[in-house]
């Protein structure tokens, strides 16, 4: 907020003390500060790559997606085992998959 839109500013239907003001720009600073400050997830992150080195992370994640490709596995399966029970055969699974590390 301005100088000029503070000096407007009116408490309970009187215009603003210089004390009140002064709060009130006092309160706006500590929020652009709170603002600027890192949230929750930047924070966690930091964290995170101060206590788990670069490799252990790359395994983690190498391991997440591999618990991934098994949930598709199991989830491939159900579905041919359905198509096959209504006659529509084996659906076609070439698909390419970069991998990226």
């Amino acid at each position: 907020m301005t100088e000029g839109r503070r000096s407007g500013v009116r408490a309970r239907g009187r215009a603003a003390s210089g004390h009140e003001v002064d709060r009130l720009a006092e309160i706006e600073e500590r929020l652009a500060q709170i603002e600027r400050a890192p949230g929750l997830r930047e924070r966690g992150r930091g964290l995170m790559h101060r206590v788990i080195p670069v490799e252990a992370a790359r395994h983690f994640r190498n391991a997440g997606r591999e618990q991934l490709l098994g949930v598709r596995a199991i989830v491939d399966f159900w579905i041919d085992k359905i198509d096959d029970s209504e006659g529509r055969g084996v659906r076609d699974r070439h698909e390419s998959i970069e991998i990226t590390e």
